[in-house]
């Protein structure tokens, strides 16, 4: 009984084990399954993050990849326009901007030249800015060599320039950026965006700028023939500096002296010590090379410097040295022992002792024959050219005043309208616009023309016209529309075109407003190609469009007829006709053309002036404010005419 009790205590015991050590290891079991799990996520965290710096790298590896191949695009052009397109594309390929401007430095007119601006995707011709007047930020980002960032143009464009002095337009907003182009520490330009967003140039798009900008910088020091003398010229400077800091450290002892004497012996520069005296004690070899002569010869006569000196236009700088204890530089010609010229530029140093008297003077001599040569040579051509510029602005002086005794004047058009008006702005001194009037039959017939072109190929085509209105005049019936003058105008120009291809292979054509008005202004013809005719009646403008080809370009074979525009006209009726050398016109803060609704809104104002002296004051003026500095882009022409009827008898058939 006992052991049975025992055997089942023992089953008990062990079953009971059993159950403890399963527990167990159930729980541990579950612990492993938990740290297994915990292991997944740690490892699979790891393998995120390891992909994430994967596609990051890949990025920034692509990025980078890119950036370089777009500056390489920008460094392998030779042409500046081209340089300066890859630019532009290579930023717009990375970020967005709603304007772009790359101003190079013009040392002759201490400008800061724009022969690359792009607005909005439109490209201005060419913008100066005055390097001694900072009334823009690409002047002050110039002037101080660094980066300038504005945030918000608006509010924080007042810390750069005098806003109250020269006025920021208030439709500039957004954020800008400002970046000094330089070749090695010599700043040479600056490159300047614009976006209409605020504060869109963080550090990445900034960075991406400042990239492509070593690029930009390389492709235009490479371009630039100027940077190679820019560069000659600073190593120059450098190289005296240099000099002039050794001949500083002598100042401190005369033991100093001896230990850079072998560089003073192996310098290229002609190099002469003399002591307190004046006495000339040593000249080095390049001396000899540089004059021919040496110690010995040179002194022959006194050692003193102004019984010594063979160019004696030095002594007073010599004299300068000794009497203020100051140095000087001067540049002069001296003769060799050989006869041969050669032009030096002379530094005067001198060193002290520790009483602070003169104890030497260091003599530097610069050969600068080559550059003196290449000066007076740039000048010696400069002057043929203004001599042969002058002889040619006289001819062309003269072919003005012949052009405009032949073309219709104001005189002969205030004759026919009292209160009329006529702009004549050529770009150049002679123009490729010009203004004919004829009478017949009781009627005024007159034109507005524009030739292709201006300056003298401009001028020979609008006296070919202005003679070829002259004949149709006399040959034209009281029935014949302006179309019909048009049409035998354009035949003229054609015969001209086909006898003149073969010597300068063709003439350019012409752009015209062709008006014929009735003798008591009751009724006005019009027909015009590619030039419009503006009407104000009663404050509103009405605008008669063209057709849209030019004179000369309709060739015999076409089915082509000018459409005809008749008007009833009335008291007070404003008529205005005009070239497109006004509403081109570029100008304003931006550089941007002054535009068709601009013109339109001008010729609104204009047209209330009593006076039409005063209209056309007012046109000019606002040309004038609109240019700006900017030059004229083409000649400018514009004919206004105030209606009153009943002047003459109606002598119309």
């Amino acid at each position: 009984m006992l052991n049975t009790i025992l055997s089942i205590s023992a089953i008990t015991v062990l079953a009971i084990v059993c159950v403890v050590m399963h527990i167990r290891q159930k729980k541990r079991i579950a612990a492993l399954e938990s740290n297994i799990d915990e292991s997944k996520q740690k490892l699979q965290q790891a393998l995120d993050t390891v992909q994430k710096t994967k596609e990051d790298t890949d990025k920034i590896v692509n990025e980078y990849y890119a950036l370089n191949q777009a500056g390489l695009r920008i460094i392998k052009h030779k042409k500046q326009k081209e340089i300066y397109n890859t630019t532009y594309e290579a930023i717009r390929k990375f970020i967005h901007t709603d304007s772009i401007g790359i101003g190079i430095l013009n040392g002759l007119y201490n400008s800061l030249d724009f022969s690359f601006f792009n607005i909005e995707s439109e490209t201005i011709p060419f913008a100066r800015y005055n390097l001694d007047i900072c009334n823009n930020v690409n002047i002050y980002c110039f002037t101080h060599g660094k980066t300038v960032l504005l945030n918000d143009y608006q509010k924080e464009v007042a810390y750069y320039i005098d806003t109250d002095k020269y006025k920021v337009s208030k439709n500039i907003t957004g954020s800008a950026l400002y970046i000094p182009l330089f070749d090695d520490d010599i700043i040479f330009g600056v490159l300047s965006i614009f976006n209409n967003e605020p504060n869109y140039f963080n550090d990445y798009r900034t960075e991406i700028v400042r990239s492509i900008v070593s690029y930009l910088e390389t492709a235009i020091v490479h371009f630039s023939t100027a940077r190679t003398s820019e560069r000659q010229n600073k190593q120059y400077i450098a190289h005296r500096l240099e000099l002039e800091h050794t001949l500083n450290e002598l100042r401190k002892s005369q033991s100093e002296l001896l230990k850079i004497s072998t560089a003073l012996r192996n310098t290229d520069n002609a190099v002469m010590l003399l002591d307190g005296a004046g006495n000339i004690t040593w000249i080095n070899n390049s001396f000899t090379k540089v004059y021919g002569y040496t110690l010995e010869e040179f002194t022959h006569q006194s050692s003193y410097y102004e019984q010594a000196l063979r160019q004696k236009d030095s002594i007073e700088f010599y004299k300068f040295v000794y009497d203020n204890a100051k140095s000087v530089t001067f540049t002069l010609p001296h003769i060799t022992k050989s006869g041969d010229e050669v032009w030096v530029q002379t530094t005067l140093s001198p060193t002290f002792d520790d009483k602070g008297k003169i104890l030497q003077v260091v003599a530097v001599d610069t050969d600068i024959t080559s550059l003196k040569k290449a000066e007076l040579e740039i000048v010696k051509q400069r002057n043929e050219i203004e001599l042969k510029n002058k002889d040619v602005t006289k001819s062309i002086e003269y072919a003005s005043t012949i052009q405009q005794a032949l073309m219709t004047g104001q005189g002969y058009l205030r004759q026919r309208f009292k209160k009329s008006f006529l702009i004549n702005l050529p770009k150049d001194i002679v123009s490729g616009d010009f203004f004919w009037m004829g009478d017949k039959f009781g009627r005024k017939y007159m034109a507005l023309c524009d030739c292709e072109g201006h300056g003298v190929p401009g001028a020979f085509v609008s006296m070919m016209g202005k003679v070829f209105l002259d004949e149709i005049l006399q040959g034209c019936r009281v029935e014949d529309p302006p179309s019909t003058i048009l049409m035998n105008l354009n035949d003229k120009l054609q015969e001209a075109v086909s006898s003149l291809s073969s010597k300068v292979g063709g003439i350019d054509g012409m752009d015209m407003s062709f008006c014929i008005i009735n003798s008591r202004n009751t009724q006005v013809q019009y027909a015009g190609a590619y030039r419009p005719l503006y009407l104000v009646r009663k404050g509103e403008l009405t605008t008669i469009m063209p057709d849209k080809i030019s004179i000369g370009g309709i060739s015999p074979d076409e089915n082509f007829q000018f459409e005809d525009h008749w008007l009833q006209l009335e008291e007070g009726d404003f008529l205005l006709v005009c070239s497109d050398g006004y509403a081109d016109q570029f100008g304003s803060e931006f550089g941007k053309k002054l535009g068709r609704r601009n013109f339109s809104n001008l010729i609104i104002e204009a047209s209330k002036m009593d006076n039409a002296d005063d209209m056309a004051k007012f046109l000019y003026d606002k040309h004038i404010e609109w240019r700006g500095t900017l030059e004229q882009v083409d000649d400018i022409s514009i004919v206004g005419i105030t209606i009153t009827q009943g002047e003459e008898d109606d002598e119309e058939a």
